[in-house]
């Protein structure tokens, strides 16, 4: 039984991708926004905390002269980075989660827009 329950945590490990993996791929959803970075990412952070029972935690941290809005375990991300007065946003979730999930966290990203 502990062989069968490693084995397992191992695979489950193994399909985690890191930030780093994310950003290698090209943005599922891509946007922009004439508002300021900090508005738009605290907007983001904030509709997808209210989600924080359903999906888990909700973080902000920087990035390359912006942004970056992602979840526990990384499953979904946002990088948001200003572009002369014009904030990108570029919307990032791990390959296999459900739908109605996805559309959750892209509602929240056109509201903030």
């Amino acid at each position: 039984m502990k062989k069968a329950l490693l084995a397992f945590s191992l695979l489950t490990m193994a399909g985690c991708s890191s930030m780093q993996d994310l950003r290698k791929e090209p943005a599922s959803n891509s946007y922009q926004s004439k508002k300021q970075i900090d508005a738009v990412a605290e907007c983001i952070l904030g509709g997808w905390q209210e989600e924080s029972q359903k999906y888990g935690s909700v973080f902000i941290q920087p990035y390359d002269g912006g942004k970056t809005v992602f979840t526990q375990s990384q499953l979904e991300m946002v990088d948001l980075i200003s572009d002369g007065g014009i904030t990108k946003i570029e919307f990032r979730p791990q390959g296999g989660l459900f739908a109605y999930r996805i559309n959750s966290r892209i509602k929240v990203i056109e509201r903030c827009i």
